[in-house]
């Protein structure tokens, strides 16, 4: 080395050399251990592509309970009997705000469920897929709220949150609904106009005009139209071999959005079946109010 460049950078001594080389090391080891005990246990997601099971970005509308936000949840069904048979693998497709898709695979591997997100789909998030096991998933309902909950599961986040459905009605700006029903639709319930109509099936009807729907039944019909996944479109037939036969004609509006549908009891389709089923609840509902029962019995008939 030349003196010009050896006046320049003194050189340390041994000992102060020695020091700094162990205070180093020292700092390094500390580094590492922080990484491996803390570090690590933050990072509960599985990334490795080869432990993700296959995933398909194809709805299948028959088995996929499908969430897509406020016009209710589709097959809910399914991920109950999921958690009932306790084997399996069920998918569950939870649309965004801007309607992309994040699919959610659960599959029950040695006792514990192995709960995959696939996120690539969506355009605003982190395209992802990520893989976590847990021991079990939780079905809790409130009078307002269902949710299903992962718990038990790796890493610091013990408990994740599959799905949540809220079903307050009270947090609705607007609901009112109409439903008509019966031989010729003749009884109506319309909760807009506070109007009860009734068939006494022999000509005439009777009708009560200042019909208030209790805020009990009101939360109790909300909650079945949006558990019953009965704010989507539905494919519904009017047809029927019958005579005479029942049919139906509701219109729901919630918010600024409306739905409508018609459709006779001779509909045996999986839609028809639930569109049924929750026009009874309605009817049976309401039936069972005093202000229904201060009607007239009906004492007519229908050839």
């Amino acid at each position: 080395m030349s003196p010009h460049l050896s006046s320049k950078w003194p050189r340390l001594p041994k000992v102060v050399s020695r020091r700094a080389m162990r205070g180093f090391l020292m700092l390094l080891t500390v580094l590492l251990t922080l990484f491996i005990f803390t570090g690590c246990s933050l990072l509960p997601w599985n990334k490795d592509s080869a432990n993700h099971p296959k995933i398909s970005h194809k709805l299948n509308e028959q088995e996929d309970v499908i969430n897509r936000n406020s016009l209710g949840t589709e097959k809910l069904d399914k991920l109950d009997a999921f958690i009932e048979r306790g084997s399996g693998v069920q998918r569950v497709v939870q649309h965004t705000i801007e309607g992309d898709p994040i699919f959610r695979v659960l599959e029950y591997k040695g006792g514990r469920l192995q709960y995959t997100v696939d996120t690539t789909e969506d355009a605003f998030g982190t395209p992802e897929v990520r893989t976590v096991s847990c021991a079990e998933l939780e079905r809790v309902e409130t009078n307002t709220l269902l949710t299903y909950t992962l718990t038990g599961c790796d890493g610091e986040q013990a408990e994740r949150q599959l799905l949540s459905i809220e079903y307050d009605v009270v947090k609705q700006d607007r609901f009112e609904f109409v439903l008509k029903y019966g031989v010729d639709r003749k009884n109506e319930i319309n909760t807009g106009e506070q109007k009860l109509v009734k068939d006494l099936r022999n000509g005439s009807v009777a009708e009560v005009n200042d019909y208030t729907l209790p805020d009990k039944d009101r939360q109790s019909i909300y909650r079945e139209l949006v558990l019953s996944s009965d704010l989507e479109e539905k494919q519904l037939s009017t047809e029927c071999n019958r005579k005479p036969y029942i049919s139906y004609e509701l219109t729901v509006q919630i918010n600024g959005a409306e739905r409508h549908y018609v459709w006779s009891e001779c509909d045996t389709s999986t839609d028809g079946l639930s569109m049924t089923g929750v026009a009874q609840f309605i009817i049976d509902t309401v039936e069972a109010n005093e202000a229904y029962k201060q009607l007239p019995e009906a004492e007519g008939g229908y050839e």
